[in-house]
């Protein structure tokens, strides 16, 4: 992937207009910060010549939360560095305002924030400076261009109030580290990653992380994400509802293009039912009924009231939703029913939805985990695909996974999709399985705190004209 040129601005010289209380803080960063500088200036030059010589490239974690939606970029650089130095290496868009005295504001990352202008122009949200010591954020006492950084660091940048917290590193860490590993088994034919379901969840794994697909290839010269599904893209989408809409929440996540002749999942809607379906005979039920309807609002489409009711009107009387007539509730398709209601503007104290999170909440166990079914005759042990959904539709309905009604006697939902990741990054179905693909590919989103849809921006069709040139 090639990383977006930062932007710095020096604009130092321009009226600066900043809240009487933040105007003190910047004042008693810049002179901590000097005091501080100063300190760390003297002890790098005690160091002997060999320990000052870069030995790197060393590596650092840097997480950036905007809003609810988490990132992490992992840099390699020649140690010691800044904390903006490390910001800009990330690749993310940065721009800057020099107050002078050595302290550089951060005005906006990836467009969130302020003009450099007016560096401070929200009286109530800045960019919050920490980082993670193993256990909890600590806030910096100087600036990012005066702290230093060396390997192993992890930096948290925070759009908000001044104090607010970040969520814990640990699970956005491991989500990457999953990340990661998935990352080689992308085809550098075609850059898909085998079949069309598959590449599409494995997308929806990589937008979570604030990836384009444009972006996600094996190697500099393959074929990305995005050339996959200009090639095969329609090929998904007219297989069924479930497929398109599976593949317009990847896409839409994914800031891709819509494939030519590829079928909308709106589509596969039956007015006169409120149902998603097709003629392919696998293509019934709740299963493609819930992936149409995400798809929908993933594509910024109103899901039909009917389709809603529709939805509502198939809850067992467990609470649960079945995939399909007759195959009894199971936690997956709840925890996606949950999320279809409440992308079709549902709210989180709708009946069903209620029902549905109390169906979840009486089939955790004391692991903290999730089983497929709680009722299943051929095992009730949590495994972490179920796990994710259930996450995925906790965050959906407002609640915290790791707290209250979802906290079970060892443990809680996050706590037990983190015990099965692997040393490598990959991610067990059950433990002693080994690593799994799936789960790997489920539980990112869950662990960066993503519910479906990802995103519901939309996406633009595909133009014929721009084929050759994405396809360099």
């Amino acid at each position: 992937m090639s990383p977006t040129t930062f932007k710095y601005h020096n604009t130092s010289s321009e009226t600066l207009s900043i809240p009487t209380k933040r105007l003190a803080a910047v004042l008693a960063a810049i002179a901590v910060g000097a005091a501080v500088m100063a300190v760390a200036v003297f002890v790098l030059l005690a160091l002997p010549a060999d320990e000052l010589r870069a030995q790197g490239p060393d590596e650092a974690h840097v997480i950036v939360q905007f809003g609810d939606d988490v990132i992490e970029r992992r840099i390699e650089f020649t140690a010691p560095i800044s904390g903006l130095r490390a910001l800009e290496l990330t690749g993310l868009e940065v721009v800057t305002q020099d107050f002078g005295g050595g302290f550089i504001g951060i005005c906006s990352i990836e467009g969130v924030g302020c003009p450099a202008s007016n560096c401070f122009c929200d009286p109530d949200n800045f960019w919050n400076y920490s980082y993670w010591d193993g256990n909890a954020w600590q806030g910096y006492l100087v600036g990012a261009a005066a702290s230093l950084i060396t390997g192993g660091a992890v930096e948290g940048w925070r759009w908000g109030p001044w104090g607010s917290a970040m969520p814990p590193a640990a699970p956005v860490m491991a989500a990457v580290n999953g990340l990661e590993w998935l990352r080689p088994l992308q085809s550098a034919d075609d850059g898909g990653y085998g079949s069309g379901g598959v590449t599409a969840e494995t997308l929806l794994a990589v937008a979570a992380n604030g990836y384009k697909a444009s972006e996600w290839r094996r190697t500099a010269l393959s074929p990305s994400l995005s050339t996959y599904f200009l090639a095969s893209g329609a090929n998904l989408a007219n297989s069924g509802a479930a497929s398109a809409g599976k593949m317009a929440l990847s896409l839409a996540a994914g800031s891709a293009c819509w494939p030519l002749n590829a079928t909308l999942p709106i589509s596969y809607y039956h007015p006169g039912t409120g149902a998603y379906s097709s003629t392919n005979p696998f293509d019934s039920g709740i299963g493609p009924q819930v992936w149409g309807m995400l798809g929908t609002a993933a594509l910024n489409q109103t899901i039909p009231p009917l389709a809603a009711q529709f939805l509502k009107a198939a809850q067992q009387p467990g609470g649960g939703w079945e995939w399909d007539v007759g195959w009894g509730a199971d936690t997956n398709t709840t925890a996606l029913a949950v999320q279809a209601l409440l992308a079709a503007g549902e709210p989180a104290t709708n009946a069903a939805i209620v029902n549905g999170l109390n169906y979840l909440a009486a089939a955790q166990n004391e692991d903290g985990g999730f089983p497929y079914s709680p009722t299943s005759p051929w095992g009730t042990e949590s495994d972490a695909n179920s796990t994710a959904y259930v996450v995925q539709a906790i965050l959906a309905a407002g609640q915290n996974p790791e707290t209250g009604t979802w906290v079970a006697a060892n443990g809680d939902p996050i706590s037990y999709l983190l015990g099965m990741q692997l040393a490598d990054g990959s991610f067990e179905w059950q433990p002693g399985f080994g690593s799994n693909a799936s789960a790997t590919r489920q539980a990112i989103p869950a662990l960066l705190g993503r519910p479906f849809p990802l995103s519901a921006a939309g996406v633009s069709p595909c133009l014929a004209q721009y084929v050759p040139v994405i396809l360099k």
